[in-house]
């Protein structure tokens, strides 16, 4: 039975961005729908600001960890106010400005109006505004985990490919905050010059010559055994073979397309390790207790360290030219979805 706090005056339709098929951007409509009704355990969010992450990108291609059934909303995460619920728990968060994610079941993000579990509503803290709060659950958790990985396995200093990226960002500002020395890896020399000025000590250009001799170098100087690795393919194996015996890489994205190339030999002889990080196995491996441990820490440190900058924000009927251009320019900051723009926003 629905609460009896469901707000009466709530439209009957929305506007979202539907996903026909899973052929990228061009499969992607601004369409009207109706608004979803929440099931037990369920709230609706009127939705006030939506991230576009790269895994938005690599689920449109059809090549994220789950598919949907066709049509669905895109969009993974967003922030808003609860405006109606089902049940009990549902029920304590009515008003609420929350942090939500929706990943293999129902619909996405990306509209006016989204159902999603209570369970994963995560009120925000009054010092967190929409846009950041709509950032909450992907990357900061993301680095978090990564780094919290690293200082686990006892590593002294590490190597991150996609740092100027914006979880590599919040690495960066983790590791330094943790004392951990970290060798960043971009691909353009704009990319080296505007993270040295962000403060970073350590950054290499992939694609300059003396590349793998100077990544070498640098892990041997630092004794960095643990790269983060955004972006697989045959980097994922120079940084391997680059780093001292018994090091690891642990890859967490997907950004270069295509299948990890690895030497047999540093595997072998130099006893290397590659792993996977899955944000989705790292939260669901924590207890209750644990998960609302880092979220408050996490929260707490959204304005400072893992602080997201936001280079275009755009209604839904914008959207899919600022999504196109974040596909062509990810580094440059994230885009904003605001379906709801002409609400009063934090």
């Amino acid at each position: 039975m629905m609460s009896k706090h469901s707000a009466p005056t709530l439209p009957t339709t929305m506007k979202a961005l539907e996903l026909s098929s899973y052929d990228g951007l061009d499969a992607l409509k601004l369409t009207e729908k109706p608004v979803p009704s929440p099931t037990l355990g369920q709230v609706l969010v009127r939705v006030e600001a939506s991230a576009v992450n790269p895994s938005d990108l690599e689920f449109m291609h059809g090549r994220y960890g789950f598919r949907r059934p066709l049509p669905t909303t895109a969009g993974f995460e967003a922030s808003g106010v609860v405006v109606a619920g089902n049940g009990a728990q549902a029920e304590r968060l009515m008003g609420q400005r929350v942090a939500c994610v929706v990943q293999s079941k129902g619909e996405g993000t990306w509209a006016e109006y989204v159902a999603v579990d209570a369970k994963v509503c995560l009120p925000l803290q009054p010092a967190v505004d929409f846009e950041q709060g709509a950032m909450l659950f992907i990357n900061p958790f993301t680095a978090w985990g990564l780094v919290e990985q690293a200082q686990n396995g006892q590593h002294l200093a590490l190597v991150q490919t996609g740092a100027a990226g914006a979880v590599g960002k919040m690495v960066q500002r983790l590791a330094t905050s943790a004392g951990l020395p970290l060798i960043n890896i971009v691909r353009r020399d704009e990319q080296v010059t505007s993270l040295r000025k962000g403060g970073a000590e350590h950054v290499l250009n992939s694609e300059a010559e003396d590349f793998d001799a100077q990544l070498k170098q640098l892990c041997g100087d630092l004794n960095a055994t643990m790269a983060l690795d955004a972006v697989g393919g045959e980097l994922s194996g120079r940084l391997l073979a680059a780093m001292p015996e018994h090091s690891t890489v642990l890859v967490y994205g997907v950004l270069g397309g295509k299948s990890l190339t690895v030497s047999p030999y540093d595997l072998v002889f130099r006893d290397g390790h590659v792993s996977g990080f899955y944000l989705t196995t790292y939260r669901s491996n924590l207890s209750k207790a644990e998960l609302q441990q880092r979220t408050d820490q996490i929260q707490q440190r959204m304005a400072t360290d893992l602080h997201t900058e936001v280079s275009a924000r755009a209604g839904l009927e914008d959207a899919l030219q600022a999504i196109k251009h974040y596909q062509d320019h990810a580094s440059n900051g994230k885009i904003i979805i605001t379906p709801n723009k002409h609400s009063q926003a934090h």
